[in-house]
């Protein structure tokens, strides 16, 4: 697949970029998406390079766009590789946590299928990338989904999404797990820490408090049917600007550690959910390290599953 060039794309990297108020970026994000309303193509055979690149830039790269790659051209997203993006915001209902779970109203969302479905199965694998820019810092992001084994609906908010994910049981997909392993153990789980450090205002939080797990709780009144009726990014273009995408819950703490669930707020649609050029081939999410979390919480750490019991070399 090669990844055509959008042309007068607006850079969203670098220090001048970072340097900007939430809005500003926010907005340049969007100018960039709507740019070409046409979708990337999926990956073929091409999707065997993911084991040739390295993991780190997914939990490293600085900015909201995907890096030059060693090919010379920019990193492909070989996961997750069509989709719809929108803007959102975070309404919270009052909860204990810092930062970000506070409420932020610059936020962009990318909800995508994990890998390209075949209309003759009952298979699909919705997720989402999700961030909040924040006023001249790095933005807050993070991604979640069912599970990468899928769910039996072609309804995209059959489930509940977390960032906590079970472990794929489908050989392939361990292969792709073994290969993140490279970069951290804990491939099934994507960290909050950083959400919690600042707020929308770029502001460091006296105390840092963060959930161990979020989950994205559908509201019931978005929902498609069960049986394959079309392309996914067809259903996403029904979903009304203001409705709320899901109820945000959060875990305090592994439940073998009496860890609570409270509803901390809603994910709400600020925008049209529209298909991108630019946001399927050059908008990024950063997967925050688990490792960060277990080094403030190291209690945590026993509750969580290492894949290959952490025995894989790390690259990063």
């Amino acid at each position: 697949m090669v990844l055509a060039s959008v042309l007068g794309q607006a850079p969203v990297s670098g220090p001048d970029y970072l340097a900007l108020p939430a809005a500003e970026k926010q907005a340049i994000i969007w100018e960039n998406t709507l740019l070409d309303s046409s979708s990337n193509s999926w990956p073929g055979a091409e999707l065997a390079e993911i084991f040739f690149e390295t993991m780190c830039v997914t939990m490293e790269q600085s900015g909201d766009e995907l890096p030059i790659a060693w090919t010379g051209n920019y990193r492909q997203k070989y996961i997750h590789s069509v989709g719809s993006v929108g803007k959102v915001e975070f309404v919270p209902q009052e909860n204990r946590y810092s930062g970000i779970f506070n409420g932020a109203s610059n936020g962009i969302v990318r909800i995508s299928f994990a890998a390209e479905p075949d209309a003759t199965i009952l298979n699909t694998t919705p997720g989402m990338g999700l961030k909040f820019l924040r006023d001249g810092q790095e933005s807050a992001s993070l991604v979640a989904m069912y599970g990468v084994d899928g769910q039996a609906s072609w309804n995209i908010f059959a489930n509940e999404w977390s960032n906590h994910i079970v472990a794929a049981e489908d050989p392939a997909l361990l292969a792709v797990a073994a290969k993140f392993a490279t970069a951290t153990p804990y491939v099934q789980y994507v960290g909050l820490s950083d959400w919690g450090l600042m707020g929308e205002d770029g502001a460091v939080e006296a105390e840092n408090v963060f959930p161990f797990q979020l989950k994205f709780r559908p509201t019931g009144e978005l929902s498609y049917p069960d049986e394959y009726h079309g392309l996914f990014t067809d259903d996403l273009t029904m979903v009304a600007e203001g409705s709320t995408l899901f109820n945000v819950y959060a875990l305090d703490a592994p439940e073998a550690l009496g860890g609570q669930e409270e509803w901390i707020g809603d994910l709400v649609l600020r925008s049209e959910l529209v298909t991108s050029l630019w946001g399927d081939a050059h908008l990024f999410f950063r997967h925050q390290y688990m490792d960060d979390d277990v080094a403030i919480h190291p209690e945590w750490e026993a509750h969580l599953e290492k894949f290959g019991f952490g025995l894989i070399p790390i690259e990063c």
